[in-house]
């Protein structure tokens, strides 16, 4: 069950589209939605370190006004909602503000953004709460008309992985309330077979969940494995499409998987991504 929404928000028309978003998820189970504003700083901007901190000190208060004002008008955007609200404001420079999504996103059910590919969502923060935070999150694409979203017909793209089975299980909530569920497994050759029976008891396992749900083996693709899974999406109309995040760490910096680069920058169906 999902309780509560926690959405990322910047004061720019692409609240609009976010809090859409947040506000069909919380609709499914009367939730509640929690608007995270991370007000940026600005860094030190001279080579001299006096003259720095002077002018440095007069931007943040100016900077901090502006959060002042950003957060007022979210805040009565929130509460025109009519639902449980709350706003958490943090003032931060900008190489701490990934940080702090993945940190809040902890005590939410789910974390609200836009996919990367055409917003201003930051990559750095759509990869900190996905390996960060232990949530799920839902991606919507950038533009999408002002309308609340739809989870009546649900994909999920299904190898076997560890990953894919973290999403499978995030996102049952939707799938409770769904009127079609499809499983897809894209093979890109015949030694992926044992993933398919994998898979077969993945069906079982939905339906032991009171969920009906319907496997597509997709063999030997002509395109990539994202690209693929995005026709599929399209072919049956899907309203969201359910999926794994891969990704190694390199010193510190989450290095994304290719079909997940892919989709997260190339899709046009909103995401439920976990990892």
């Amino acid at each position: 069950m999902i309780k509560d929404v926690m959405v990322s928000l910047d004061g720019s028309a692409a609240d609009q589209t976010r809090l859409h978003a947040a506000e069909s998820i919380a609709d499914l189970y009367d939730g509640r939605i929690i608007g995270l504003f991370v007000n940026l700083l600005p860094a030190l901007l001279a080579a001299d370190a006096d003259m720095a901190a002077l002018g440095t000190v007069s931007l943040i208060e100016k900077a901090k006004k502006e959060g002042d004002r950003v957060k007022e008008d979210l805040t009565k955007r929130l509460i025109a909602l009519g639902r449980p609200v709350e706003i958490r404001r943090f003032d931060a420079f900008i190489e701490e503000s990934a940080g702090i999504a993945a940190r809040e996103a902890r005590s939410a059910d789910a974390f609200v953004g836009l996919l990367p590919n055409e917003s201003r969502e930051p990559n750095d923060l759509v990869e900190s709460v996905l390996f960060g935070s232990g949530r799920h999150l839902f991606l919507a694409p950038h533009g999408k008309p002002e309308t609340k979203f739809h989870f009546e017909s649900i994909l999920i793209a299904w190898n076997g992985s560890r990953e894919a089975t973290r999403a499978l299980a995030e996102a049952m909530p939707y799938m409770r309330r769904a009127k079609s569920v499809e499983v897809v497994l894209v093979s890109e050759d015949a030694t992926d077979e044992p993933e398919a029976i994998v898979a077969d008891e993945v069906l079982d396992h939905l339906e032991h969940h009171g969920i009906p749900a319907e496997l597509r083996h997709i063999m030997n693709p002509k395109e990539s494995v994202g690209k693929a899974l995005l026709e599929e999406a399209r072919r049956r109309d899907a309203d969201v499409l359910v999926m794994g995040g891969y990704g190694h760490s390199r010193l510190r910096e989450w290095l994304l998987g290719g079909v997940t680069y892919e989709l997260l920058n190339s899709s046009s169906v909103p995401l439920i991504i976990a990892h």
